[in-house]
C-alpha cells in the first residue's frame, strides 16, 4: 500500500530529475552560437518552467496538508493510552499484573485489577539490556487522566509515564528537547509545549516547526541543549519511541 513517505519520495525524485533537465537545458542555451535567434525558446523555457514548479508546489502543499489531516486523526485516537517506561523486562513476565501493581503502589489505585487495562503490553521487538515501553490503556477514562495529571508521584523512581506520541510529533519533541532543553518542552494531550528563551510558549506539531523556531532564537541541531540537573534530567526523560508491531484495536 502506498504511504505519505512513498509519494514524498516519489516527489523528491521528480524534482530531483526535473532540476537536472533544467539545468541540462539552460546549458545549451548558453552554448548557443553568438547571433542565434532564441527568444521563442527563451520563452517556450520560462513558461516550462514556471509551470512545473507551479504543479510542484501545489502537490507539495497538498502533502503536507495529508500529512497533518492523518497526524491529527492518528493522535486523537493515541490519546486514549499511556506509556510506561523504566519497568524491567523479564522471560514470561505478566505485564498486566505487573503494571496493576505499579498503579497500585504508586497511585493509591487499590482498586485496580489487571482487568481494568483493556491494552496493556511491551512495544516492539525485545533486546538485551533495554525494557520496551508498555503501552496501557484502562477501560476508565478517568484513571487515565488522573495518572497523566499526577505522574509527578512517580518522581525518584525508575518508572516514567508519557504520552503516545505519532511518529511526527515524538520526533518533534525529541528534537525540540535538543534545542532547548528538556526541562523547556512537554507534552500535553498530544500536543509539543516548547518555552522558548524570551520566555514564550509556542506548540509545534512538526519537526520543521522545531527547526524554524530553533533558527529564530539562534539555536542549531549540533549546539548542545541548556545543561539539566541530574534529578531533573531523571524525572523527565521519556521512553523512545518505538512503532508497535502490534495492531491496537478500537475499545
Amino acid at each position: 500500500m502506498t504511504t505519505l513517505a512513498d509519494i514524498a519520495e516519489t516527489q523528491r525524485l521528480a524534482m530531483l530529475s526535473l532540476s537536472q533537465r533544467m539545468a541540462d537545458f539552460e546549458t545549451h542555451l548558453k552554448a548557443s552560437p553568438p547571433g542565434a535567434d532564441l527568444t521563442g525558446l527563451h520563452k517556450d523555457f520560462s513558461a516550462f518552467k514556471e509551470h512545473v514548479w507551479g504543479v510542484f508546489s501545489a502537490l507539495q502543499r497538498q502533502i503536507a496538508e495529508l500529512s497533518r489531516s492523518v497526524d491529527v486523526i492518528e493522535m486523537r485516537h493515541r490519546k486514549k493510552f499511556l506509556l510506561l517506561g523504566g519497568v524491567p523486562e523479564s522471560s514470561g513476565e505478566k505485564v498486566p499484573e505487573t503494571v496493576a501493581s505499579i498503579l497500585q503502589s504508586k497511585f493509591g489505585l487499590s482498586d485496580l485489577a489487571p482487568s481494568s487495562l483493556t491494552v496493556c503490553h511491551r512495544l516492539g521487538s525485545a533486546s538485551d539490556g533495554h525494557a520496551r515501553p508498555i503501552l496501557l490503556r484502562c477501560a476508565d477514562s478517568k484513571i487515565r487522566d488522573l495518572i497523566w495529571r499526577t505522574k509527578t508521584k512517580l518522581k525518584g523512581s525508575s518508572y516514567v509515564v508519557s504520552e503516545f506520541l505519532t511518529r511526527q510529533r515524538q520526533t518533534a519533541f525529541t528534537t525540540a528537547r535538543k534545542l532547548f532543553g528538556v526541562t523547556n518542552v512537554w507534552t500535553m494531550d498530544g500536543v509539543v509545549n516548547v518555552k522558548l528563551p524570551d520566555g514564550k510558549r509556542r506548540r509545534v506539531f512538526s519537526v520543521d516547526e522545531v527547526v524554524a523556531l530553533g533558527v529564530e532564537h539562534g539555536k542549531q541541531l549540533d549546539q548542545e541543549a541548556p545543561p539539566e540537573s541530574s534529578s531533573n534530567r531523571k524525572s523527565a526523560t521519556s521512553p523512545p519511541s518505538i512503532r508497535s508491531r502490534r495492531t491496537i484495536k478500537k475499545k
